[in-house]
């Protein structure tokens, strides 16, 4: 358990990998827009990631929306170098007992 009475000595830095799909239609037009991302909360028109107001949500992509397109091959590649990073760092999550 850390203690914080004498301050901050430094930062963990860590990163997170999301997935989030698009619906694509018949014609293969992919509908991209804050209104179809899991993350895009109706309630307050805003983004869970960055906390942005989404400004026609169900048309465009939020100003800071880091969301970015990949296809299959560099998705897979991606998970790959996220588990090698876990591994080598042995930085699985873990659940805290205390």
């Amino acid at each position: 358990m850390a203690y914080f009475e004498s301050g901050v000595s430094s930062y963990v830095h860590a990163v997170a990998k999301i997935d989030v799909y698009f619906p694509v239609d018949s014609r293969g037009n992919p509908h991209i827009c804050c209104e179809q991302c899991f993350y895009y909360r109706e309630s307050s028109h805003s983004c869970a990631l960055n906390h942005e107001i989404c400004s026609f949500p169900s048309k465009y992509v939020g100003n800071m929306c880091q969301l970015v397109s990949v296809n299959d091959e560099q998705a897979e590649a991606i998970d790959k170098l996220m588990i090698e990073i876990a591994e080598a760092n042995n930085t699985y999550p873990k659940l805290e007992t205390e």
